[in-house]
Formats: structure tokens, C-alpha cells, sequence
């Protein structure tokens, strides 16, 4: 067979070819709306339409009490930073700029304009200059040298630093800090959450996050479920089960060095903040006095699961029984979540904001790319699934006959205080 008949015979002619081809693969694929069920011409060009929530609305369509919930987040210079400060400042947008919750955050007294200034307008933000660095908390101050000895042992070394390792112990005690603090100056809030600054990574479509709504519907079917009372839950997010063998584990062993909780997220109401941030120093210290390395906070909290395992919740995206991946019978995830370790977030938000976030990922997923086009998209929705508890996580993992370990670290009546 002869050469096609019907290619321009230039190189300008075919690169033109292959853009107009280019185009109206796009012009296809780009998802359509129709407005007013029309069938009209103009009503087919229409582009997708994401959903754009001014107000997160609860389950009855009015406004939800912004007063009830409390961010807390912290920001500090580090020499070692896996991520360029470009980055930050795009992720501090779509967090300072976009969620209206209020917000405690912790900086130095340096970073205070620059962080200030991504704030959306009218939007609560408490910024607390006190630490110049996490390093001066009171339950880690005078632990540098500890630290410094510590960070021989990382087997990521290269790319953490001992102020990376700060941040990330210093977190409960800048939530329980900042609900102090509040308080003092006569405000009160239901619920505080750590959140990481960095957390909020793509464009969203959070506002009022996370709905006080769900967070009152988590909890009451948390206390049903572990048989805990409201005010002494923890929640946290997992991303995996620790391994079978850590049924064996007991409280002198240490550390565990899994991808079992994720620590970006985290909180409850008072009374389990300063629990949990009194618990966590006592174990911090007491591994720290036996030369354990405790420099990443994960391996810390993933102990304290296996401790006191009635005193969390959770959600978690892989759970291989939730309800909305059997239904799909073959184990299949969750549908087109877009980045699952931040699910969370989705979770935690409201119905009307659920909705628009689905519509930006399918919207996203399926817009044309000039690289990678030809691969196929998950284009499923975004599922919802169940809480549930870590005792339950735990005792699918270890057998049903599983027990917590015995406790023998002393939890002292408060934090270390100036």
C-alpha cells in the first residue's frame, strides 16, 4: 500500500494536522454541562461547572457555627526542607486564604508579615511569636544535644534535621497551647485540630473545614462505638495497619516504625488535647532517656495507638471492609480521591462541599494533558466511608483475642510550663 494519500506533503502542513487533531481530541474530551436540562447548541459548549461553596452549609442548609472549631498550625525556618519556599507560600494560600475556621498559628517573630499577609480578608488568625524555633517549648527545651545524638540513628538522616524532628513533637504541645491561650482570653471552642500548614497542597474547594456538623456526627458514633466518652476521644487518620508481628509489642520495645497513623491532622475536644499531650511527653521522655529515637512523631503515636487503643478514631481510605469498597466487589479503592492521604479532608467536610470537591477531581482527572494523555483515568466519584476505631483496626490485624499491652509510664497532671 502506497503512502497516505491525504497527509500534507510539508512538515508545516502535518505539525498543523496534528495540532488541529490536538484540539478537537480536546474540544471531545473536555466534560460538558447542560444548563436547565437545554439541548441547545450554546448549552453543549458550556464547560464543566465546579461548584464553588462560598459558605460550608450543614446537614439542615443553614450557616454552622464557625466559633465551634479551632485550627492550630505552626510555620519555622528549616535548614533541611524537602520542599522550596515557593511551595509553602502556594500551600499557605490555599489553607490561610481559602478556609474561613479560625486559626492559631505558631511562627517566629520574622515570618509573622509574611504569613499574615495570606490570610483572607476578615478571616480569624491568632499568630503567636513566643518560640523562635520548637526547639524552645518547654518539653523539648534543653533536649538539643539529645537530639543532635538522636539524628545518627535516622536512617533518614540526609534529608531531616533535629528542627524537623521539633516540628513534629512540638505539635501537641502547640495545640494544647493555643486552647490555653484562647481560653484565657475568653474563648472557648468545642474542638481544636492540628493541622499542618503544608496540608491543603492543590486547589479545593474547602471553606468552613472541617463542618462542625460531621465532626458532632464522628464523635457521637466514636463514643457509641469504643464505649469513651465524647470529651476523652482522639482522632487521627491511618493510612495502613501496623504488620502482624507487632502483636507481640510491648510497651519496652519502643517506638514503631510503620506507616500506620498519619500525623497531619489531629484533635478532639479539651479535655483529650491535654491528655493526649501529656501522655505523649511522658512516653517521649521515657524512650528518650533509653536512647529510643523518637525524632519522628508518627513512630511515637502509632506506640501510643497500641497503649490506649480506646481512645482513638479514625478514618481510613485503605481499609480493605469498608462498606463502599466491597460494594464494588472486587477490593477496588475508593474512586477519584485525587492525593488519599489527605482523604481526610474530604471526609470531615459537609455534603454541598463533598459534592464540589468530586466535581474538581473529575474535572481535573479528565481535562486534557499534553503528557500522559493516553493513560486511562479513574473517573469514578469520590466514595464516602465509615469511621472507624483503631481497638477494631488493631484486633482485625492481631485476632480478636488481642489485648493492650500493660502500661507502666507514669502520665504526669500537666505539660511542662515556663
Amino acid at each position: 500500500m502506497g503512502p497516505l494519500r491525504y497527509l500534507p506533503p510539508t512538515l508545516r502542513g502535518k505539525v498543523t494536522l496534528a495540532i488541529v487533531v490536538a484540539l478537537l481530541y480536546y474540544i471531545m474530551a473536555t466534560p460538558t454541562f447542560i444548563l436547565g436540562g437545554s439541548n441547545s447548541t450554546t448549552a453543549q459548549r458550556e464547560r464543566l461547572s465546579i461548584q464553588r461553596p462560598e459558605d460550608d452549609l450543614g446537614r439542615n442548609g443553614t450557616l454552622e457555627d464557625s466559633k465551634r472549631i479551632l485550627l492550630v498550625s505552626a510555620m519555622f525556618p528549616l535548614r533541611k526542607s524537602k520542599h522550596s519556599t515557593a511551595e509553602y507560600d502556594r500551600w499557605l494560600r490555599h489553607y490561610l486564604g481559602e478556609i474561613t475556621t479560625d486559626i492559631y498559628l505558631f511562627t517566629t517573630p520574622a515570618m509573622e508579615a509574611r504569613i499574615r499577609a495570606f490570610r483572607g480578608e476578615n478571616l480569624t488568625l491568632t499568630i503567636d511569636t513566643t518560640y523562635s524555633s520548637p526547639l524552645e517549648i518547654p518539653p523539648l527545651k534543653g533536649k538539643e544535644t539529645q537530639y543532635k545524638k538522636m539524628h545518627a540513628k535516622d536512617r533518614e538522616s540526609s534529608i531531616h534535621s533535629i528542627e524537623l524532628y521539633a516540628v513534629w513533637n512540638a505539635k501537641p504541645f502547640f495545640l494544647d497551647a493555643a486552647v490555653r491561650s484562647l481560653e484565657r482570653q475568653g474563648s472557648k471552642y468545642d474542638f481544636a485540630f492540628w493541622n499542618d500548614a503544608g496540608s491543603f497542597r492543590e486547589e479545593h474547594r474547602y471553606r468552613q473545614w472541617p463542618s462542625p456538623a460531621k465532626v458532632q456526627e464522628v464523635w457521637d458514633e466514636g463514643s457509641r462505638l469504643t464505649g469513651t466518652s465524647h470529651e476523652d476521644l482522639v482522632f487521627f487518620p491511618m493510612w495502613s495497619a501496623p504488620h502482624g508481628f507487632n502483636a507481640q509489642w510491648t510497651e519496652n520495645m519502643g517506638p514503631i516504625d510503620a506507616e500506620f497513623s498519619e500525623g497531619s491532622f489531629f484533635g478532639g475536644q479539651p479535655n483529650a488535647i491535654d491528655w493526649w499531650a501529656r501522655t505523649f511527653y511522658a512516653y517521649h521522655d521515657h524512650y528518650l532517656s533509653y536512647e529510643f529515637f523518637v525524632g519522628k512523631d508518627q513512630t511515637l503515636i502509632n506506640a501510643l495507638f497500641l497503649l490506649y487503643p480506646e481512645r482513638f478514631i479514625t478514618v481510613w481510605y485503605n481499609d480493605p471492609h469498608t462498606p463502599a469498597r466491597l460494594a464494588e466487589g472486587d477490593g477496588s479503592l475508593l474512586g477519584q480521591c485525587s492525593n488519599e492521604w489527605f482523604y481526610y479532608q474530604f471526609w470531615l467536610s459537609n455534603t454541598k462541599t463533598k459534592e464540589a470537591m468530586r466535581d474538581l477531581w473529575i474535572y481535573n482527572a479528565t481535562k486534557w494533558r499534553i503528557w500522559g494523555w493516553w493513560r486511562p483515568k479513574d473517573t469514578r466519584r469520590c466514595a464516602d466511608t465509615r469511621m472507624v476505631t483503631i481497638k477494631d483496626v488493631l484486633r482485625r490485624t492481631f485476632g480478636d483475642n488481642w489485648k493492650p499491652p500493660l502500661r507502666r509510664v507514669e502520665i504526669p497532671e500537666r505539660v511542662d510550663a515556663e
